[in-house]
């Protein structure tokens, strides 16, 4: 029986395919608590003074207690009066 190149090809790439899953897991998506996602910055209520609504909120927001929140200016500057988008830094996702 003769076995064709394109086979052997297949069968050297599919084994590396297993082997690279097997040695590199799943990827984890949670985003651990005290930690932004890679779009947000970590603020404190002093760092947030340029905008007095989101250090009015902060206490609500920052639900761990950590005194860290996570923030995203808006890409096309303030919408509404607000500068940004805030989040507490726990787990993802963000409720």
């Amino acid at each position: 029986m003769t076995v064709s190149l394109a086979a052997r090809a297949a069968t050297v790439v599919g084994g590396c395919a297993m082997l690279l899953t097997a040695i590199a897991g799943p990827a984890d998506a949670a985003t651990p608590v005290g930690v932004c996602t890679n779009s947000y910055d970590p603020y404190t209520l002093t760092q947030l003074a340029f905008d007095p609504a989101a250090q009015a909120i902060f206490s609500e927001l920052d639900t761990n207690g950590d005194g860290v929140v996570c923030f995203k200016f808006y890409p096309n500057g303030p919408h509404a009066g607000h500068y940004g988008n805030l989040v507490d830094d726990k787990a993802a996702p963000h409720t």
